[in-house]
């Protein structure tokens, strides 16, 4: 069995409303090992490069705000299928459209505040993981 490696955040939202353990627990419970983990306040610079795709974009500069509004809390989490079964346990972007149990439909107040992030795909993931936890948190 391959173990695959992706990035979850815990936005500003979250974290404000003291919900990092609850929501930590809740992917744990699906399977999920945390393999790095650090509690910080991303800078502007760094979430210019963490979105960077969307650059140009007319939500760029009100994302980039609010995720260094407050503190995050950044993992990298492992798991055969890591990236796949993550965006499921996670649930859709709009918690209006997620469906149930999923960590939107329980935690996010919208979908510019919808508590988490995972990457989108296993590209986006060593991507992400490299840019927050270095490419020796790449290693399996």
């Amino acid at each position: 069995m391959a173990l695959d490696r992706t990035l979850f955040i815990v936005k500003p939202d979250a974290v404000a409303r003291n919900l990092i353990g609850r929501i930590l627990a809740h992917v744990e419970d699906k399977g999920f090992r945390i393999a790095e983990a650090r509690f910080t306040r991303l800078t502007r610079e760094q979430c210019q490069e963490f979105y960077a795709e969307h650059l140009g974009k007319p939500f760029f500069n009100e994302l980039v705000d609010f995720m260094t509004s407050g503190p995050v809390m950044l993992t990298c989490l492992e798991r055969e299928n890591a990236v796949a079964f993550l965006r499921e346990v996670i649930g859709a972007t709009d918690p209006a459209q997620a469906a149930a149990g999923t960590v939107r439909k329980l935690y996010a107040e919208s979908k510019g505040r919808n508590s988490v992030h995972a990457s989108d795909s296993p590209a986006s993931a060593d991507r992400e993981v490299k840019l927050f936890f270095g490419v020796a948190a790449l290693a399996r």
